[in-house]
């Protein structure tokens, strides 16, 4: 018979098929989509709590030989005892007994009878029988009355430290299958309140594992159906998607995770946008035993996408057409003034001059500003050098050092932050009446890059309005390049904030950018 049933040789319960548990189903299928979000961990160390022990044995010689070999052999565990069944019943309903360890021959009831009484109201508590009476007839008592395990006490040798390796061993799987319960019982609350279908599916998708009740919200189907026929939420899938779900779902149950936007075509007659994420759970060989994931209903959000893309579509042909239209008597004005600076000297020519420039750079800005939106294209790794080399290409640098000290690559939309750095570097040219040396490199703490010059610097009483629209401090400024700096880093998901330089000059941090590491 095994240590744990049926055997009269001693074995560690570790090791015995007979104690295992069988995984909560909840618990199993839930955590890969759950435990995360939730801060819950199933896991959860128990290796350092303290153990509570009752040896119940009517000969006070042996209680307190146990109790000094255990105690002496793991810190852990304090023991507590007693004579008879019926105070160690006692004992137990006291609510302070981690595990039971308990004789067989005891006066008025034994070892088996004691268990069953246990059993009553603690039918998992660990009840580990140590007798030194091994014949099968107590074995199967044991076993019927459901023990959790059946040690043979020997006559010679030292048994303490398995005693305290089988009270270790029982006492931390059942306080770890509590903690899983608790979590699958906190897991299945949030599930039935939460807004987004989250569901589980074996790794070939033939076999539903866990849905919760959102399903029928969103996908407009009965969970018993999905049970039945797990592929079924194919059939509210719109036709043109379905092929890239079924594909979506192939790469899952190969190893990826996916992420993909659908359309549901909604029994009561609407078409929804929904968006699926789902997570492949692999065993330690890296084979894919199951899919689980969520899909949330985004039909508002992908309406104002596109309400959105409308409006930008309409704000880009405006601007083009009003461009188009201001630039045209520009270059009139332009034109004359060149054949009047030829046919003739004024000092009122070149005031002309400067201002037909300044509305050019202003018409710029306006229509830099119109398109920056809130979006950026698709990111691309870039070297942050290379960046600002280009930004450098198209401004008049002349007497004007610019110096890369350090530089990474990052992950951006590589045109719309050229067009931040170059405002940058416009601002430090245009703001210091002499010649500066502009330096760029990457933040000490690697969350960002750096803009800064050894000019005049910006006092720190207007630190807080330079990245407002339309606010300059020179008179040729038109008051916007900053603002769209601020706005392309906020579109990439960073911020930009300025201080003093070590020089006294003017820098600008430009945080939350995503480095390739």
């Amino acid at each position: 018979m095994s240590g744990t049933r049926g055997s009269s040789e001693p074995t560690d319960a570790a090791d015995s098929p007979d104690v295992t548990r069988t995984p909560i189903l909840g618990v199993d299928s839930v955590s890969g989509a759950l435990f995360n979000a939730v801060g819950v961990d199933s896991g959860m160390s128990v290796e350092n709590e303290p153990i509570a022990v009752l040896y119940v044995n009517d000969d006070p010689d042996l209680l307190e030989l146990l109790v000094t070999g255990v105690e002496r052999e793991n810190d852990r565990l304090t023991v507590q005892t007693a004579t008879s069944a019926r105070d160690g019943l006692e004992t137990v309903r006291g609510g302070d007994v981690d595990c039971v360890l308990s004789d067989y021959h005891m006066p008025e009831r034994n070892g088996v009878e004691f268990l069953r009484a246990v059993r009553e109201d603690y039918p998992d508590l660990p009840f580990i029988l140590f007798t030194e009476t091994g014949n099968e007839r107590v074995a199967s008592e044991a076993i019927s009355a459901d023990a959790t395990d059946y040690v043979i006490q020997q006559t010679i040798g030292n048994q303490h430290e398995l005693i305290v390796r089988k009270v270790r061993t029982h006492v931390e799987r059942r306080r770890a299958e509590q903690r899983a319960e608790r979590a699958d019982e906190r897991l299945h609350e949030l599930s039935r309140t939460a807004n987004d279908v989250l569901w589980t599916f074996s790794a070939d998708w033939t076999e539903l594992l866990f849905v919760n009740d959102a399903y029928e919200e969103v996908f407009g189907h009965a969970t018993e159906t999905l049970q039945s026929d797990p592929a079924s939420f194919l059939d509210v899938v719109s036709d043109d998607d379905r092929d890239r779900v079924r594909l979506a779902m192939e790469r899952a149950s190969e190893g990826t995770a996916q992420q993909i936007e659908f359309r549901v075509d909604h029994p009561s007659g609407m078409q929804l946008w929904v968006e699926s994420h789902c997570k492949p759970v692999t065993d330690t060989d890296g084979v894919v035993e199951r899919i689980t994931g969520f899909t949330r209903e985004i039909t508002d959000r992908k309406l104002h996408e596109r309400d959105l893309a409308a409006k930008n579509e309409t704000l880009d042909t405006f601007t083009s057409t009003v461009a188009h239209d201001l630039r045209n008597p520009l270059n009139v004005a332009d034109g004359h003034l060149d054949i009047a600076r030829r046919e003739c000297e004024s000092e009122h020519l070149e005031p002309v001059a400067d201002a037909l420039v300044r509305m050019n750079d202003l018409l710029a800005d306006l229509l830099a500003l119109a398109r920056t939106g809130d979006t950026i294209a698709e990111r691309t790794a870039v070297e942050f050098a290379d960046v600002v080399e280009a930004s450098s290409n198209n401004i008049v640098t002349a007497e004007v050092t610019i110096d890369v000290v350090d530089s990474t690559r990052i992950r951006c939309d590589p045109g719309r932050l050229k067009e931040a750095i170059e405002n940058l570097l416009r601002n430090a040219i245009e703001h210091n009446e002499r010649p500066v040396t502009i330096r760029t490199g990457i933040l000490a703490d690697g969350d960002g890059v750096y803009v800064e010059d050894d000019g005049e610097g910006i006092p720190a009483s207007e630190r807080g309005r330079i990245f407002d629209s339309g606010y300059t401090t020179i008179r040729q400024g038109t008051g916007f390049g900053l603002s769209i700096v601020a706005e392309i880093i906020d579109a990439h998901g960073g911020s930009v904030r300025v201080r003093e330089a070590d020089s006294g000059g003017a820098r600008f941090e430009l945080t939350g950018l995503d480095p390739v590491r």
